[in-house]
């Protein structure tokens, strides 16, 4: 009988990046504006706790200089994250205070099932988008 095919339960960690001089207002974004709590800091990142996971910030240039193995990741452009805001209300206060802090919601999509989802840029032009549930089919 051959071993049973393992699984995966989740994400646990999603990194972002900035370039060097935006770290201090990308990390007030996020523990500010969004309310993530920050869990660990290193020289060239910052760990905030999401949910059952961890959102990674990293300044790009200072990422490079590691000479460790597991630093080995990176990117060009801007990356994209989604949040979920599930519980009643919340999609609603989410845009609210997205708008209120003066961020523009550069669009709105509704998905299957009346399922919605804005989205927005952080200070380090990555783009973040807040779904109202999980937008995607079950496995």
């Amino acid at each position: 009988m051959a071993d049973p095919q393992p699984s995966l339960s989740g994400v646990l960690e999603t990194v972002l990046y900035c370039a060097p001089g935006e770290r201090e207002s990308v990390e007030r974004f996020y523990s500010e504006l969004l309310g993530l709590a920050e869990v660990s800091r290193f020289d060239d990142g910052t760990a905030f706790r999401l949910g059952g996971g961890v959102l990674l910030i990293f300044d790009l240039e200072r990422l490079g200089r590691r000479q460790d193995p597991i630093a080995e990741h990176g990117s060009a452009g801007p990356g994209h994250t989604c949040l979920l805001a599930r519980r009643p209300g919340e999609y609603g206060a989410w845009r609210d205070r997205i708008e209120a802090a003066g961020i523009e919601i550069t669009h709105e999509h509704e998905w299957r099932d009346g399922m919605r989802s804005f989205y927005f840029r952080d200070p380090a032009g990555n783009l973040l988008e807040i779904a109202s549930d999980d937008i995607w089919p079950p496995a």
